[in-house]
């Protein structure tokens, strides 16, 4: 008899499904099992030399404590994959051949190398309805739970070559026989909407500004208007977080392109979420406020799947707008009413922003070891979505925290953390950790903090974002105080 059908996902996240059998469970007792599972399902032909895993799980162990490791790894994983198996029985799915450890080929069906062999077979077709399922079927970072892993490096830089190829298919595509020009078009617009969303996320945003001109002319030329908007308001936020970044031509395309009468209200929502983020990104926290509260008006009155999503930023909005503008006592309500909603739309990146706003919000009300609480889930749900810069920006604020609570040994951690990371970046990203970094130094090494000042005063302006020029005057003015203070 045939065993259930094993699917492992590693795309969005490691999970584990079974066609009938016992429930799996979701914890696993020991972490190195399923490293294990996932070393093999990433592997040529799900096959690795027992040494190679020895080597990637526990790299400084002596080879008698190592293999000892892998014999409890591989028991856990077993039984973890089939929970009836027998104490002494063969596993239907993880096998032994000598030194190699194996996943069942005939038992075991992985996402990643459905979605490879899918999108191999639509480029050879070349047609869009196969590279749209395709496109579908990569969607989704690999182990976005493991985003340090160097081993799982190679995989997903292959997974996105491998992405790019199908989206530039997608963009040349021919129809299929029968099939109308002008909606492989269309569907080709709305992929790039959801690649600019990834490159956005990624810290990609000049990629993620061209994706989207690309998509915007697209949505013109089928004389798409509400598919246009939305593509706009992408656009805009897109715009004013790229270096160099225009704000004015950032409102240009939002005029440009506004939301028709009858356009539904999510379009109307994401219009005016892009408006109150270009403002405040400018200084103009008061004409951002009332945008961020009509973007709340328009996430309420709606009922398609992006709600959640719009009504949690609109109300974090809100909050950043007010804090900015100095209403602080009247800041934090929205951010506390956008949790729920946040959490509703199971996006880790949205849950992420929400908390790092309610983080800002507890840090300027004087409660830090709350903002530490808030923050440290922020951290985290970013490393999980993959967002370096969201992340670095989350190490840079932990470490100012850190620093006001008299730990100075953590926030030089995290601030040199975040520096690193953000450095790829520059821009507002590298600007933030720089300053964090400038504000551990100010007290031991002031010269080396107004160095650093300097470096993201000059990030902050090819960045064109407010906030971070502010956050180098503050931290200008703090060093000087410093310097006044130890000459008296």
């Amino acid at each position: 008899m045939n065993p259930p059908l094993l699917r492992i996902r590693l795309l969005g996240g490691f999970r584990l499904e079974r066609d009938g059998g016992a429930p799996l469970a979701e914890r696993w007792p020991r972490p190195g099992a399923r490293t294990v599972v996932k070393l093999l399902a990433l592997a040529p032909g799900r096959q690795l030399h027992r040494e190679q895993i020895m080597a990637v799980c526990w790299p400084h162990a002596e080879l008698p404590a190592a293999l000892r490791s892998l014999r409890v790894a591989l028991h856990t994983a077993r039984h973890a994959l089939e929970p009836e198996l027998p104490a002494r029985g063969a596993s239907s799915y993880l096998l032994g051949d000598g030194a190699l450890l194996r996943l069942a080929p005939e038992a075991v069906w992985i996402d990643a190398e459905h979605a490879v062999a899918l999108a191999r077979r639509a480029l050879a077709d070349g047609h869009g309805p196969g590279l749209t399922a395709a496109l579908a079927a990569l969607s989704g970072e690999l182990l976005p739970e493991d985003p340090y892993a160097r081993w799982a490096g190679p995989s997903r830089e292959r997974l996105e070559r491998l992405r790019g190829e199908v989206r530039e298919a997608l963009a040349r595509a021919a129809p299929a026989p029968g099939e109308d020009a002008a909606r492989p078009e269309a569907d080709a617009a709305g992929v790039r909407l959801d690649w600019a969303r990834d490159l956005d996320r990624a810290g990609r945003y000049a990629e993620a500004v061209g994706v989207l001109r690309e998509a915007l002319a697209a949505y013109r030329r089928q004389g798409l208007g509400d598919a246009a908007a939305l593509a706009a308001a992408r656009l805009a936020e897109a715009l004013s977080r790229s270096p160099g970044a225009d704000a004015e031509e950032a409102l240009a395309v939002l005029r440009a392109h506004p939301p028709g009468s009858a356009a539904p209200d999510e379009v109307r929502a994401a219009h005016h979420m892009a408006r109150s983020a270009v403002l405040s990104y400018t200084g103009r926290y008061e004409e951002g406020l009332a945008a961020a509260r009509a973007a709340q008006r328009a996430a309420e009155a709606g009922r398609g799947p992006g709600r959640p999503v719009l009504l949690a930023r609109s109300l974090a909005q809100q909050t950043v707008c007010l804090g900015l503008s100095g209403r602080t006592a009247a800041a934090a309500g929205p951010a506390e009413r956008a949790l729920a909603p946040a959490e509703e739309s199971e996006d880790p990146a949205v849950v992420a922003t929400v908390l790092s706003v309610l983080r800002e919000t507890a840090r300027r009300a004087g409660r830090y070891r709350q903002a530490l609480g808030y923050g440290r889930r922020a951290l985290a749900l970013a490393e999980q979505a993959g967002r370096p810069t969201a992340t670095a920006f989350e190490r840079a604020n932990l470490a100012e925290l850190h620093l006001l609570l008299g730990e100075s040994a953590e926030a030089e951690r995290l601030a040199r953390s975040a520096v690193e990371l953000a450095a790829p970046f520059g821009g507002t990203a590298l600007a933030f950790a720089l300053v964090a970094l400038a504000r551990v130094h100010t007290v031991p090494d002031p010269d080396d903090a107004a160095r650093l000042l300097d470096r993201a005063e000059r990030c902050a302006e090819t960045g064109g974002h407010l906030q971070a020029l502010d956050e180098v005057r503050a931290a200008r003015a703090a060093l000087a105080g410093a310097g006044g203070a130890a000459g008296a």
